[in-house]
Formats: structure tokens, C-alpha cells, sequence
């Protein structure tokens, strides 16, 4: 501590210590008829609300004993313990009657503090109260920031208590909001009915003023948007619905609409914000071509695909900002966190010592962002998997004497942070290989490993083999190998297999024969331990330069998005989206010509709401 810091301390100490002896004292503050001694000059020090009642000749600078009226005496102690001390013990009990009085007695600092407790505090019951005090109080940003978080969590907030105590108006305003995280408009509906029921026990007075809102209240349910046998359910339970001509009226019309004939026109009705939440293609770390637009190139976005909708949108790409130079692999999380891991741009790169693999989150709250991890010993050519809370990298080609060597190498790291630790190493050295996550393992397929056949100028051969590391027992297990030898192929699970798609390979054992570029599919059966034929693709083709997938499985269909059609070399990728249906068991071209950049690094499957990402401008074309 340095010398002024402590004068100051020992100065506040003294003056506390008057304070308590009312010691040279000048003035009692007096709140709910309790008497507090006080420095008028401490007071004013830290108050701008005394520092004009006691500087600009008012009544209050002449007298010994100041009321303070709508004051608690408690909080009011609290500050003053504050100003004395620095102290200042917040708890969920107090938090709002001192930054009331923090407000009244302008005191920022201490009502900034009480501000960002609050918000570390929030939880489904009570940001409705947090939300309505800082309104009132007209605390803007912690207004904001309820309002956000209960929106964002209507669904647990409709399960708590402190809704259920909101005016009838309060409510409806509520409920007419567009950005209710909810995925099914039944959750505001069996809200609604709570609330008219809550207190039903109580006087009849208060019982018939609840039930009177409720035609007003029902108005803001969307009620073609739920089920009709949930709302024949409905009014079986909820006799005010049946007792009340209008609601009745209202819930037969929704359920006659439902009913309509599939040619009718459909009624136009906004889905709320967690009706629009889907699972999104998402092809992650584009490069600069490829899009023309008087917008830019949009080198700062990746382009993402909404199967379900067929529409496209644009995700904030974790190279942009020279955050990464490329991504070498990616995955999302069961938790659906999107997670990419790659090496520095140039311009941060040369500010480093040393190489490393960086890991980034994507931030969905913090308007689209890529959030940096940790750090991690360099290679390249490896594989990133993830199982609960863990990530896994694994493989890849390390230096070793200054040359890269292919590693069997496997490292462990916790989403909840700390070192990375080592993991079971691969029975064999790998690199350009394949990792799939089903049923809590890790499945590890295909890639280059060294030769060991004969010695000639090529040192590595493919390989067929498929692995599995349980993470239970930290064992990797060999289990049966592919039909082909292979690299540069995309695998994802799909209905409880595993699907290998495309690369360049070769049949059987790789011991130099000829290779090519593979139109195959492979599926693997981890029930009977055996390989089938898929439907073969349309063409052969290849997966990302980066050797990582391009594919990708939303609602029980599998998707190839953009790739390399054959084997020569290419700039640009094809950028057309192949859909597999496993039932029709035959490939049909999706998307043709997709507005997407001339290449990108992985291909992820994340559940997403698009309205954090950013749709196309009119003008986009593709070059």
C-alpha cells in the first residue's frame, strides 16, 4: 500500500472513531426517529445532495438536527458506514433500499455498485422486480439489462412466483413483446390462466377483478399459434374461459383457423424470438472473395444456411479483426457452445514469442463476438473434439528438432478453464484426420500416418483405421476399419451412425497403390461393429483445405455445403448445398450457386436465432 492510500485510510479511521465518541460532530441526520451524529464536511465530501444543503445557505446549513423524510433508517446507517469506512456489505435484502437512498442522496459511486450487484444477482425470480423498480427509479441501463434477461428467460420466469404479483396492464404489456425467448406460444397461454387463478383462495372481490382482465389478456396470446387440442385442453380446465362469451368466442375462432383447409390463406402472425431459434449450417472462417456487394466484400462474416427455411443469413467470422489468421477445426459443444480453434493473424502473430493454437467461443450476447479461451502448445493437422464440459485436441504434426512429426498426442482441457492435461495417446500417430462425437465418445477415423511398408520418398500412407476413446476409462479402442484408405473426407453422426463422406483415398490398406478422389459413402453401425454402402455421391469430391468437415446433419438430414469436385487443384470451392435424406437414401442438390466466399475452413451445426445474425443486403451477388 502506498503512502497516500494509507493517509487516507488512517484519516477515515479517526474521523470514524469521532463519529462514534460524537466527537466534534456538527450535525444529526434523523431518519424514521433514529439520530445519527455526522461531519457536515464528510458528509458533503461524499454527498453533492448535503455538500448544496449545507453550502448554499439553506434553512438545514443553520441547524443542528436534519430530517430526512422518506428515508430508512437502516440504509441510511449502511451509507453512513460507507462515507466512515468504505465499507459497504450489500445483500439481496438491502441492495434496493440503499441505492434508493443512494439516489436520493446522489451518490453514483455507491448506486453504480448497487447497480452491478443487481445485475450479477439476476435470476428468473426476480428480474421482474429489478425490471419495474430501475424503470421507476429511472435506472436506464439496469432497466435495460432486466428487461433483456427476462426476455431472454421468459420460460422459467413464467414458472416463478413474482410474475404472478404484476398488474393486469403490466402484464399485457409484457406479453405483447415480439422477443419472448419462448418456443411455444402454450407456455403464454397456460401463463395467462396462472395469473387470473393466482389468489382465487383470497376475498371474491380480488378473484372477479383477476378474472375480468382476462379477455384483455387473451388477446395478447397468440392463439393460432397453439396446438387445437391444447386449447380444447384448456377449456376444459379453466372454466372462465367458458363462463366469459368474448374468451369463449376467441378460442373457437383460433381453433377454427387451425382447422382450415392446408390451401387456405394463413393468417399472418409473428412468431416470438424462441419460435424463430434453429439449427444453422454455419461455415466458419471465410476468406476475402467470393462476394461483391456496395456493402464490402463481407470478409468480415461467414455465411450460415437455415435448411428448414432456405434462407441465408451472415455470422460475425472469427477471422475478422486478425483475431485468427485461419481456423484449422471447430466444433459446437452439447451445451451449443461454437467453438473454433486456429493460429493468429499476421499482425497479432508478430507481437507473440511463440506459436500457439488459440481457441475462440463465439459470444452471442456480446452482439455476435469471438471470445479468446486459452492458449494451447502448437501443431497443426489436428483434430478438436468436445465430450461434456472437455475439450480434445488430438493428433496433428508437432516440431520435434525442428522438423513436424505426425503425434499420437491427445490433450484435455475443461471448459470451466485450468491447464490443459494429457489424455490417453492415440494408439498411432495421426494428422488430417476425421473426429465425430456419439453416443459420450469420441470417434477418430481416417487421416495420414507414417509408413512403415517400405522407405521411399513418401513418408506418411492414409490410413482406414476408426477409433474410439471412452472417456469413462481414458482407452482408446480399435474397432472395424473402413473399406477405404482415406483423407480430406467429412464424417458426422447421423440417426446413430456415423456417415464418411467424399475424399481422396484408396481401397483397402494404403501400401502406395493409386489414389483418388472418392465418390464413397461409408456408413458405420456402432451396434454391430460393422461398415455399409451408402448412396454414393453425385460426384467425387473433397473436403475443406483446411481438412476439416464440410458437412453437417439438421433435423435427421445430412448436408454438404460447398466443397471440392475432384481432385485437381482448386482456388475455388463448388458452392453449391447437397442434401442426403437417409430414408429416400439419394442426394439431391439443394442450394445451387450459394452466396457464399470462394473458400471457408469448417463446416458446424449450431442452434441459433437469426435474428443475432445478419440477413443479406439486396444487392448481394456472387462473382
Amino acid at each position: 500500500m502506498d503512502l497516500r492510500a494509507k493517509h487516507g485510510l488512517v484519516l477515515l479511521d479517526q474521523l470514524n472513531r469521532m463519529r462514534e465518541a460524537e466527537q466534534l460532530t456538527d450535525v444529526v441526520l434523523v431518519a424514521e426517529g433514529i439520530s445519527f451524529p455526522c461531519h457536515r464536511s464528510v458528509l458533503a465530501a461524499f454527498s453533492p445532495y448535503f455538500r448544496v444543503m449545507f453550502t448554499c445557505g439553506l434553512r438545514e446549513s443553520a441547524n443542528r438536527q436534519v430530517v430526512l423524510r422518506d428515508m430508512p433508517a437502516q440504509s441510511l446507517a449502511l451509507l453512513l458506514e460507507y462515507m466512515y469506512s468504505s465499507k459497504l456489505p450489500l445483500t439481496t435484502d438491502n441492495v434496493q433500499g440503499i441505492s434508493v437512498a443512494a439516489f436520493l442522496l446522489q451518490m453514483d459511486d455507491v448506486f453504480g455498485r448497487c447497480q452491478v450487484y443487481m445485475t450479477d444477482k439476476m435470476d428468473a425470480s426476480n428480474c421482474v422486480g429489478i425490471y419495474y423498480y430501475a424503470r421507476d427509479l429511472g435506472a436506464e441501463d439496469l432497466a435495460d439489462q432486466a428487461q433483456r434477461y427476462l426476455r431472454q428467460h421468459f420460460t422459467e420466469v413464467c414458472l416463478s412466483d413474482e410474475v404472478l404479483d404484476l398488474e393486469a396492464h403490466q402484464l399485457g404489456a409484457l406479453l405483447t413483446s415480439d422477443d419472448l425467448n419462448v418456443t411455444r406460444e402454450e407456455t403464454i397461454l397456460d401463463m395467462v390462466m396462472r395469473w387470473v387463478k393466482y389468489r382465487s383462495v383470497g376475498p371474491g372481490l380480488e378473484e372477479e377483478n383477476r378474472v375480468q382482465h382476462l379477455p384483455e389478456l387473451l388477446t395478447k396470446v397468440r392463439l393460432p399459434l397453439v396446438s387445437v387440442s391444447y386449447l380444447k385442453e384448456t377449456l376444459k380446465r379453466n372454466t372462465a374461459l367458458l363462463a366469459d362469451a368474448e374468451c369463449l368466442q376467441m378460442m373457437e375462432d383460433a381453433m377454427e383457423s387451425a382447422g382450415m383447409h392446408p390451401d387456405a390463406p394463413p393468417r399472418r402472425l409473428k412468431l416470438r424470438y424462441g419460435m424463430e431459434t434453429t439449427d444453422l449450417l454455419l461455415c466458419i472462417g471465410n476468406d476475402t472473395g467470393g462476394i461483391r456487394s456496395r456493402y464490402g466484400s463481407y470478409l468480415d462474416r461467414s455465411f450460415c444456411y437455415a435448411p428448414n427455411t432456405g434462407r441465408t443469413f451472415y455470422i460475425t467470422s472469427p477471422r475478422y479483426g486478425d483475431a485468427l489468421g485461419y481456423v484449422c477445426a471447430g466444433v459446437v459443444t452439447e451445451g451449443n457452445e461454437i467453438i473454433v480453434a486456429g493460429e493468429l493473424g499476421a499482425r497479432r502473430m508478430a507481437r507473440q514469442k511463440e506459436r500457439n493454437i488459440e481457441i475462440f467461443k463465439y459470444n452471442q450476447e456480446a452482439q455476435g463476438s469471438w471470445k479468446h479461451m486459452t492458449s494451447a502448445e502448437y501443431r497443426d493437422s489436428y483434430g478438436l473434439g468436445s465430450l461434456g464440459d472437455n475439450l480434445y485436441l488430438i493428433g496433428g504434426q508437432m516440431k520435434l528438432k525442428n522438423q513436424y512429426l505426425i503425434t499420437n498426442s491427445v490433450d484435455r482441457w475443461s471448459l470451466q478453464g485450468g491447464p490443459w492435461r494429457s489424455a490417453a495417446p492415440l494408439p498411432m500417430p495421426l494428422a488430417y484426420h476425421s473426429v465425430v462425437r456419439m453416443k459420450n465418445c469420441l470417434y477418430v477415423l481416417g487421416g495420414r500416418t507414417p509408413q512403415t511398408y517400405r522407405t521411399d520418398e513418401e513418408p506418411d500412407r492414409m490410413s482406414n483405421r476408426l477409433l474410439e476413446y471412452d472417456p469413462e476409462t481414458n482407452k482408446w479402442n480399435e474397432l472395424c476399419p473402413m473399406k477405404y484408405s482415406k483423407y480430406r473426407c467429412s464424417a458426422v453422426a447421423l440417426n446413430g451412425e456415423i456417415y464418411v463422406i467424399g475424399g481422396i483415398g484408396c481401397e483397402g490398406v494404403d501400401r502406395g497403390q493409386s489414389r483418388r478422389c472418392l465418390d464413397a459413402v461409408e456408413i458405420y453401425n456402432p451396434d454391430g461393429d460393422f461398415w455399409r454402402d451408402g448412396p454414393p455421391l453425385p460426384w467425387p469430391l473433397l473436403s475443406l483445405r483446411s481438412n476439416a468437415s464440410n458437412a453437417g446433419v439438421v433435423d435427421g438430414k445430412l448436408y454438404v455445403c460447398g466443397y471440392y469436385k475432384g481432385a485437381d487443384r482448386h482456388d475455388i470451392i463448388t458452392k453449391d448445398i447437397l442434401q442426403l435424406d437417409p430414408f429416400e437414401n439419394e442426394w439431391t442438390v439443394m442450394v445451387k450457386q450459394a452466396i457464399m466466399h470462394d473458400s471457408y475452413d469448417v463446416c458446424l451445426v449450431a442452434n441459433l436465432n437469426p435474428r443475432g445474425l445478419m440477413p443479406p443486403p439486396a444487392d448481394l451477388v456472387d462473382e
